[in-house]
């Protein structure tokens, strides 16, 4: 039995194809929320039209729903490339000087986000020890929450990072990523 040794680069390859699919994934989940979002309310409204109750929890839902979603499917948008970009510094300089620049604003932003998963990390791990609940109708640990938190900055600083390789790999200033309308 022959094993074969993958080059760094093939491994990063690697490592980048999952993480590109656990992307995909949280992205459509964030998409099925929507989409319950979108059924959910409607419905609700039927419900309470012909006075046959009402899903009381329902609005409590969507906003936990809108926090995870935006938040599990913030990676996947920042690889489409379909985020808010103002580039007019990047698009006057040239080519190779706006290459080092997209890398340097990566590393600063990929920095940025270990901050925020540190933080995070912090605050779901004092809301476990602690047991808070929020104050609604629908009580979620406090501590779920500051988890999506938390574990999505950490996706986002791991794509930066990632953005910084294709770009240097790629010769492109935007991670070697075609901007997309879209998820």
């Amino acid at each position: 039995m022959t094993m074969t040794v993958q080059s760094m680069p093939q491994c990063l390859d690697t490592v980048e194809n999952g993480f590109n699919r656990l992307n995909l994934a949280l992205a459509a989940v964030a998409a099925i929320l929507i989409g319950l979002i979108t059924v959910l309310i409607p419905l609700n409204l039927v419900l309470v039209s012909l006075r046959w109750g009402s899903m009381w929890w329902l609005y409590e839902a969507v906003e936990y729903a809108l926090y995870v979603g935006v938040f599990i499917g913030a990676p996947r948008v920042l690889h489409l490339g379909a985020h808010v970009r103002v580039d007019v510094l990047v698009s006057a300089l040239p080519p190779a000087v706006a290459i080092r620049l997209e890398q340097a604003v990566d590393a600063f932003a990929a920095l940025l986000c270990l901050t925020l998963c540190y933080y995070g990390t912090r605050a779901a791990l004092s809301e476990f020890d602690y047991g808070t609940l929020p104050d609604k109708d629908l009580r979620i640990d406090n501590w779920y929450m500051l988890t999506v938190f938390a574990a999505s900055f950490l996706l986002l600083a791991i794509e930066f990072l990632f953005r910084i390789r294709r770009a240097s790999r790629t010769g492109d200033d935007d991670g070697g990523i075609p901007v997309s309308p879209g998820l």
